[in-house]
């Protein structure tokens, strides 16, 4: 493996260098989905029995993103356990860059989904508290249907790299407390992880009241041509 990739118990620490891109997954698994799918060295029931359902049946289901982190691979590895008969794969990250780069790897893998008709992904953050004393968030993905989602009618709200993510989650959840549809509009690493915190308190802030958010993440177009990322936010009864 080159240097750009190395193991970590507990999930597969994806980086990414010009010379190559893999991510092992721990003791006996020499490579995971996103290598494979990146090379195209293995057949589609080769990587699913050797990597998906061997991962997951040690409960390793754990890819932890770094700010040098390749989006595009790791797409590959959600869309394909997004279409297979196995859990979509929870993302580690800490600090905007990684952030920025697992959110990014979800649109593009919806993206992946949406181009072959197959199933939707949509996503709720969680904050946790690592050994090393730092706090990261765990991206869980999780299977929805494909169907328009009222976009139309959602209330927009801009985030910015300054944006105080305690404020945004109480928008957020007061939002979620009446029912309306939000949309949070980010550009750069700093807004997209201000976004993701935001979601992630709000979360927080409603769990006690039988209802949960998720979000599904995609690229849009703004201000002629600049590219940013769009979080439609969806609230479910729990």
């Amino acid at each position: 493996a080159s240097e750009g990739a190395r193991t970590r118990r507990g999930g597969a620490f994806l980086r990414w260098s010009e010379a190559s891109m893999s991510a092992n997954a721990p003791n006996d698994e020499p490579e995971t989905a996103a290598s494979d799918l990146a090379r195209g060295s293995k057949t589609q029931d080769e990587h699913m029995s050797r990597t998906f359902f061997a991962r997951i049946e040690r409960g390793n289901n754990l890819t932890k993103c770094g700010a040098k982190t390749n989006p595009r691979d790791t797409a590959m590895l959600i869309a394909a356990q997004a279409r297979a008969c196995v859990d979509c794969p929870t993302l580690q990250v800490v600090g905007p860059q990684s952030t920025n780069q697992a959110m990014k790897a979800i649109a593009i893998a919806r993206t992946f989904l949406a181009k072959s008709g197959d199933t939707d992904i949509c996503v709720q953050p969680e904050f946790i508290h690592l050994e090393d004393g730092h706090t990261g968030i765990l991206l869980h993905m999780s299977k929805r249907a494909r169907r328009t989602s009222g976009e139309k009618e959602a209330q927009t709200l801009k985030v910015a790299s300054g944006t105080d993510s305690k404020v945004l989650g109480g928008a957020i959840s007061a939002f979620a407390r009446e029912g309306r549809r939000t949309t949070l509009i980010a550009i750069g690493a700093g807004s997209i992880n201000a976004a993701v915190k935001g979601l992630a308190i709000a979360r927080k802030n409603v769990e006690d009241e039988a209802i949960d958010l998720l979000c599904k993440p995609e690229f849009t177009e703004v201000n002629e041509g600049i590219t940013a990322l769009r979080l439609l936010l969806l609230v479910e009864q729990t």
